[in-house]
């Protein structure tokens, strides 16, 4: 492949810390309000709670600028009803929308990654993230950390890109899916699909976040809990109350029996035979269903600290005693090797040298078209992938059926993008 890259500079700022709002007693109430609330909730009585564990985790607070585009799709449901109206059936009707552009900006209220592997990052994430955290900094010599422990950075700023990709996206595709939905409320469902997506971080802030970490003992099984020194929000793993659980399953499938079978008396026996089994296999998969989440997530913390430890341990990861630097990341556009994705770069170096204006000669030539897919875009067949698809935006914006269109006309069109931005079904394309 070819390929372009650009040097992007973005600033890394000096460490900033928040201070408790709560203290270790209030924690505790949360946690307990939190869990003793839910209707299959933990049983209070039998939750152990240890003492609070007063600690600072380490956050990216990230701002930047998006830029993207893409095509929506709306489904609608249609309901038909037949000519002599006795009869009715349901139908699905799918629009794609013309291709949008998205220029929008994530700041640092929205965009908050936890830069460890020490903890589970969805709970960390659930209990920490918070619009005001950005509005509360302080410089570290202000913030007081009596009594509790500071974790430093595990993720370098590199590792930090990929899930600042992530999230932007994320907040990228709700924007996009807000927008279209506004143009179509009565849509059952509303999907985009991106054609560009490119983001520019500008600024980042590493923040240490007060957390209270309380080691919670249920079912026989140890879980850590997260409770945000900031707010007071809890998170953590959804822990069952297992017994609840079975007697509400067993009479459920009691009373299902009971009306399925109609000799009452054969209801009860195979009920009751139901029920027992039903009882045990709830209980018991109430009782290890947190502790199965809480395995699987530790090893998935573990593989991800293994897979990043060349880049954390190469890469930039602050500090309490860190400056403000600039740090530089690269953005990069590819080429595909194939012939007729080179036009660009061999025309240039024809003008260079005569060879390479003899190899363009040879590579520009009569290509195959058996199924029109070439004619169906209005190429020559020699067009680089960025060449199809700026040719592939012009005409949905000018064919979609949003803006009068056909919608046979714009399935060829779909059709033929499809096949022809992909460089290894071109090929096979091109060899029919």
């Amino acid at each position: 492949m070819f390929l372009r890259t650009r040097a992007l500079c973005y600033t890394v700022h000096t460490p900033r810390g928040i201070n408790f709002n709560i203290s270790a007693d209030d924690s505790i109430c949360r946690v307990k309000e939190k869990y003793g609330r839910r209707w299959f909730g933990a049983q209070l009585d039998y939750l152990w709670l240890g003492t609070p564990s007063k600690e600072f985790l380490p956050f990216y607070l990230c701002r930047g600028r998006i830029h993207a585009s893409f095509v929506g799709i709306v489904r609608y449901s249609v309901n038909t009803t037949s000519s002599d109206g006795k009869g009715s059936h349901n139908s699905t009707r799918y629009v794609n929308t013309s291709l949008q552009t998205l220029d929008s900006v994530f700041e640092e209220n929205k965009t908050q990654i936890y830069a460890g592997y020490k903890y589970n990052i969805d709970h960390v994430h659930h209990a920490l993230r918070a619009d005001q955290l950005s509005y509360s900094l302080r410089k570290l010599y202000e913030v007081d950390t009596t009594g509790a422990t500071i974790n430093l950075f595990e993720q370098s700023t590199r590792t930090m890109m990929g899930f600042v990709e992530m999230e932007v996206r994320r907040q990228a595709e709700e924007t996009a899916c807000s927008l279209v939905r506004s143009f179509h409320p009565s849509a059952d469902s509303v999907t985009v699909e991106f054609k560009e997506f490119t983001f520019h971080l500008d600024e980042v802030t590493p923040t240490f976040v007060p957390c209270f970490v309380v080691k919670a003992d249920y079912d026989a099984e140890r879980y850590t809990l997260y409770v945000s020194g900031f707010n007071g929000q809890v998170g953590g793993p959804y822990l069952l109350n297992s017994l609840y659980i079975a007697r509400v399953t067993a009479l459920a499938t009691m009373a299902t029996t009971l009306l399925l079978v109609p000799n009452k008396v054969a209801g009860l026996v195979f009920g009751f035979a139901a029920c027992v089994a039903t009882y045990y296999v709830s209980f018991f998969a109430a009782r290890w269903y947190p502790a199965v989440r809480r395995n699987w997530n530790r090893r998935n913390r573990e593989r991800l600290r293994r897979e990043n430890l060349g880049i954390d341990q190469g890469g930039y990861r602050p500090t309490t005693s860190s400056q403000r630097i600039q740090q530089e990341y690269r953005s990069s556009t590819y080429w595909d090797t194939h012939a007729y994705q080179q036009r660009r770069h061999t025309d240039s170096e024809g003008q260079r040298s005569a060879s390479s204006s003899s190899s363009t000669t040879s590579s520009v030539h009569s290509i195959a078209d058996p199924l029109g897919y070439y004619r169906t875009l209005g190429l020559h067949g020699d067009e680089s992938v960025n060449e199809i698809r700026s040719v592939y935006r012009q005409i949905v914006m000018k064919r979609h059926p949003d803006v009068g269109g056909s919608n046979e006309e714009m399935a060829k069109v779909n059709e033929a993008y499809r096949v022809l931005r992909d460089p290894k079904r071109r090929a096979a394309y091109d060899q029919r």
